[in-house]
């Protein structure tokens, strides 16, 4: 068996080993942003609880209905999922399973889920107000009411009294412990819930007697920080019974309510601030109402699952956060010109440029385990930290270097003293180079100052800021968009022919690969013979840079009037590489605890790096440091909602298949991303399938519009990302359908087809019948003026040269038979009468044309062999292609020509075989006539026809009447007539 004191020492090994334990926890730094809605934001007052659903939205219950929150807005709820609330004076809610449990002040319960509701009434709900409902991991749901203990059993709620080991009357209190079980708070004491009996039954034992405890905070080591009102307060181990008393040290406030979060924060009410308490029980932090608080007077608490604490007031609700960026504590009226060096092994110098009442602040030193050293520098205007590690201090008097922790100091020279130094730089000699206002730059020396370092030019105007880089070179930084640059004692100047676009040159820092500028125009680098610009990309712009850190890793870290700026590696060297004029930046602003703004004159620069890796900055108003290597980060992806579905004519749930009234052309759809932390960074992305196929994107504004929408089914898809770029797993989707009108239908579209088509075969019709009636009446003026023609050959021409022909007869009866006249009188006569032949064949044809129509082929063919039969030329035909119906006037033509071209070829040619073929080709009809003769004489081919006959002649206007073209090619070997018409011109219905 142990020794006592040894039993004593164990105890006590274990009371250390539990605080230690608890102070282990991620805890809070003084850093806390506040946020504040109230009722004119549309926040609840005075509301009694808060829950959160699995989407993670907040719910508000109050006395004028449900409120929910998604971090933009606040809304109003008089029912949930479209199932109304039994009434609107609400007491508790809790979320769990997809389901929001509600309770009423007068009593009486609702459980409400997406696909309907169940109200729990009068036997089957407990008989007074439930106040806070809690569930247990063994699946069971609880409620506190004014009369006692509940639980769901089913559909009923069943008491858990006397018979479950609780006493009778009403609980003031309910915790839920890291195990599962459950404390209940009695006036009697305190009851712990049992674990491992039967199914279904539950049993509850006392493990703290005492009268007055009224509830408690759970801790995250599991102990419980009971109270009974005011400052008596103890911490209770439910494991062990322990009750251990704790005091507070904050000035000895009131205390009228607290609240303990998940991290281990303590938060006191004492009725003129909410109070954050450390871990030795001192207060961290202190919010008012003249701070901006929404209230005083705590109604309600809660921790949601991004870490954000939530308090209701009488007035509104706060929520707390953790800032991204750590400020210190400044001596009473340190600012608002402050200085930052960095110092060995971590440590920062912070002075103070500006002189107060005659008053001269002194730098002091802030080493990395909090601890502060005071120095003899003081108003520092300008510090620099050498490549050597040597700090050096100047201001309007004095210069001071501080190496291997000495202090060593110069007074400025007369012809300096009395102007505040602005810059310093060392070159790779040791010579440190100063800037002083109005009075240009200087070289110090073992003592000795060099105006110019030896460069007149350099000797007159203010440099801004000074630099030296690993090549030796000396930069020099002025107003006006001017650089100057002294290398191997030759001073080159730069400016906007050199691209230069920063303004007033406020940092100049080398890099690794190249120079980068700062100015209050913005950010360059420079590549050996120009600057390029660099910009934020979707943001506010790069403005007023006064401070530039490239970390070893490739980020670029600025500081600039709208906060500290992050840029990626990643992202910056593509944009390097490719000159791009911007890139993707984080910024930490005032949404990040960013207070004041940086120096745009001195001292500069206004953020360096620490030796351990933090980046310090300075404002007007603060100093405060940030670790890039451990940025608090967001790991949790926020829900995305589809909210409301507007249109003109009304407001729609989404859920289902919607689907919209006929003529509805304007949509309005509103979502939003549950993301509690920092709302004012989620970023959207959205579309609507069958509208659109690439994704908007979205920041602040969550609202998406469409118009001229046509009948159809869409789906409105939207994706969110918080402040940390993590998007959510699965964009929301809402799945729409508008009806189309009467007029919009598919009938009705077919229907007008349908017309259009007949309207349109109509015209076709009506097209065809008028151009029908206008061949017909060409047709009729061709045929009466044909017999016209006929009438006067027969009637004038031919009667007359019958009438001569008489007359020769007259004459040559009178000559005697052997007279020579009578022979040739003879031959006249013959002529004559094979002339009267000829021209009744004309005045045959033109009365009745030889072509019968659509029989082209056939006709000519027939009118060849016509020629045949009294010769002993051999006559072939031949038709190509599938004959077709053609135009009459071309068809006409086309028999005129061909009837003529066999006429010569009979007559004339002298052939021994005379050929006739006509084409019907896809894009044209060809006729074509030769002959094996002797061929047309060259004369007769150069004039175009033989003196006084008009065959040729006819055929070349018949083809052009046709609309075609006539070629004729003749040798002594034979002549080939041709004549091609286009099928669009010959064809009927071409």
């Amino acid at each position: 068996m142990p020794a006592p004191g040894l039993v004593v020492l164990l105890v006590l090994g274990l009371i250390l080993c539990t605080r230690a334990a608890a102070s282990s926890q991620p805890g809070w730094r003084p850093d806390v942003h506040h946020s504040a809605w109230t009722r004119e934001d549309g926040a609840p007052s005075a509301a009694y609880s808060i829950a959160q659903d699995d989407n993670g939205l907040l719910w508000f219950a109050a006395s004028d209905g449900l409120y929910s929150f998604d971090g933009d807005r606040f809304d109003r709820h008089d029912s949930v999922s479209g199932h109304k609330l039994r009434s609107p004076v609400t007491m508790a809610v809790a979320a769990h399973g997809g389901a929001l449990w509600v309770s009423y002040q007068f009593g009486d319960i609702s459980r409400f889920e997406r696909n309907g509701a169940r109200h729990y009434l009068g036997a089957d709900s407990p008989p007074t107000t439930v106040f806070e409902f809690e569930h247990t991991p063994d699946g069971t749901l609880w409620a506190r009411s004014g009369t006692g203990m509940y639980y769901l059993d089913g559909e009923r709620w069943q008491p858990a009294g006397p018979a479950a080991g609780l006493p009778e009357g009403r609980p003031t209190a309910l915790n839920k412990l890291s195990d599962g079980s459950m404390l209940v708070y009695f006036a009697d004491g305190i009851y712990r819930s049992v674990a491992g009996g039967e199914a279904g039954v539950h049993r509850f034992r006392k493990v703290l007697d005492g009268q007055g405890w009224r509830g408690g905070q759970v801790q995250p080591d599991g102990r419980v920080l009971i109270g009974k009102g005011g400052r008596d307060i103890a911490m209770f181990d439910p494991v062990r019974g322990q009750l251990r008393p704790f005091r507070l040290r904050n000035g000895g406030a009131p205390m009228n309510g607290y609240y303990t979060d998940r991290s281990g924060g303590l938060w006191v009410a004492t009725g003129t601030a909410l109070q954050l308490l450390d871990g030795d029980a001192k207060v961290m932090r202190e919010f008012t109402t003249a701070g901006g608080l929404s209230g005083l007077i705590l109604h309600a608490t809660f921790t949601d699952r991004e870490g954000n604490v939530w308090f209701v007031t009488e007035n509104g609700v706060d929520r707390m956060r953790q800032a991204r960026l750590s400020t210190i504590t400044l001596p009473p009226g340190f600012g608002p010109a402050l200085s930052l060096a960095p110092g060995d092994g971590g440590a920062v110098w912070i002075g103070n440029t500006d002189r107060q009442k005659g008053r001269a602040f002194a730098s002091f030193v802030l080493e990395p385990d909090g601890v502060r050293r005071t120095s003899s520098i003081t108003s520092v205007s300008s510090s620099y930290r050498a490549p050597d590690g040597s700090l050096w201090f100047g201001n309007s008097t004095s210069l001071w270097r501080v190496r291997d922790g000495a202090t060593r100091h110069w007074p400025l020279p007369p012809g300096l003293a009395g102007q505040n130094v602005q810059a310093m730089a060392v070159d790779a000699d040791g010579t440190l180079w100063v800037s002083v206002i109005a009075r240009g730059v200087h070289t110090f020396r073992d003592g000795q100052w060099r105006a110019g370092g030896g460069h007149a030019e350099l000797a007159g105007p203010t440099a801004v800021s000074l630099a030296a880089d690993t090549r030796g070179r000396i930069w020099i930084g002025y107003t006006g968009n001017k650089i100057a640059v002294l290398e191997r004692g030759v001073v080159r100047h730069y400016g906007p022919q050199q691209g230069l676009a920063v303004g007033n040159t406020l940092a100049i820092v080398p890099g690794r690969d190249r120079v980068w500028i700062g100015g209050d125009l913005g950010l360059a680098w420079f590549d050996g013979a120009r600057f390029t610009a660099l910009d934020e990309r979707g943001g506010r712009g790069l403005r007023g840079v006064s401070g530039i850190v490239e970390r070893d890793n490739g980020e670029l870290w600025l500081h600039d009037t709208g906060g500290l700026v992050r840029i990626d590696a990643a992202e910056l060297a593509p944009a390097l590489a490719m000159r791009r004029p911007s890139v993707i930046a984080e910024r930490f602003d005032h949404l990040d605890g960013h207070r004041g703004m940086p120096a745009q004159m001195q001292p500069l620069p206004s953020l360096v790096r620490a030796g351990d890796g933090r980046l310090w900055y300075a404002t007007t108003s603060s100093v405060g440091y940030i670790d890039p290597d451990r940025i608090a980060r967001n790991p949790r992806p926020p829900t995305v909602l589809v909210s409301a579905i507007r249109t003109d004519r009304g407001s729609y749930a989404p859920g289902g298949a919607l689907v919209l009234p006929a003529r509805t052309t304007r949509l309005e759809i509103a979502f939003t991303a549950t993301a509690l932390s920092i709302p004012e960074r989620v970023r959207f992305r959205y579309r609507l399938s069958g509208q659109e196929r690439d994704w908007r994107e979205s920041t602040g504004l969550r609202q998406a519009v469409y118009t001229n929408l046509a009948p159809g089914a869409y789906t409105f898809e939207v994706s969110a990302a918080n402040e940390d770029g993590v998007w959510s797993k699965e964009p929301a989707r809402a799945a729409l359908r508008i009806e189309p009108a009467w007029n919009q239908t598919w009938w009705f579209r077919l229907a007008c087809l349908l017309a259009l088509l007949g309207a349109a075969w109509a015209l076709h019709c009506w097209r065809l019948a008028r151009l029908a009636a206008g061949l017909a009446q060409q047709m009729r003026v061709r045929t009466h003026e044909r017999e016209r023609i006929a009438r006067t050959l027969h009637d004038t021409f031919l009667q007359s040269v019958q009438a001569l022909v008489l007359r020769l007869h007259v004459l040559m009866g009178r000559l005697p038979p052997g007279d020579g006249m009578r022979a040739e009188m003879e031959d006249v006569l013959s002529r004559a009468e094979g002339v009267i032949d000829e021209g009744r064949a004309r005045v045959q044809q033109l009365r009745a044309p030889s072509v019968c129509r659509g029989a082209l082929a056939e006709s000519l063919a027939d009118a060849g062999r016509a020629l045949a039969a009294g010769s002993a030329v051999c006559f072939e035909a031949r038709c190509l292609g599938q004959p077709r119906q053609l135009k009459p006037e071309v068809e006409d033509e086309l028999f005129a020509i061909g009837r003529e071209a066999l006429s010569n070829a009979f007559r004339h040619a002298k052939a021994g075989t005379v050929r006739l073929e006509l084409d019907f080709g896809d894009t044209h009809v060809r006729l074509t006539v030769t002959d094996d003769g002797c061929g047309v004489p060259d004369e007769v081919l150069e004039r175009g026809a033989r003196h006084g006959h008009w065959g040729l002649t006819g055929m070349r206007e018949s083809a052009r009447l046709a609309g075609g073209e006539l070629r004729i090619d003749s040798s002594v070997a034979g002549t080939s007539i041709a004549v091609c018409v286009p099928a669009a011109v010959a064809s009927s219905f071409a």
